[in-house]
């Protein structure tokens, strides 16, 4: 059971990540044309960097405190 849960967690940590980056990409490419929806893809990238870290924390620390 906790393999299943610790693979769930990490294809969720993996779109994540592929969210990001893509938003990153976006804002970075369109900064130059219009900076007000740059900033907007930015804001969004940060969120999901933000929830990404707190997916790694559980998982350190569920990693950590078993057994």
């Amino acid at each position: 059971m906790k393999f299943l849960e610790w693979l769930k967690g990490k294809n969720r940590r993996q779109k994540l990540k592929e969210k990001y980056c893509s938003l990153m990409r976006r804002a970075y490419e369109i900064a130059p044309k219009n900076k007000k929806k740059s900033d907007y893809l930015n804001k969004k990238a940060r969120n999901i960097l933000r929830e990404l870290k707190k997916l790694e924390n559980r998982q350190d620390f569920s990693h950590n405190h078993s057994g």
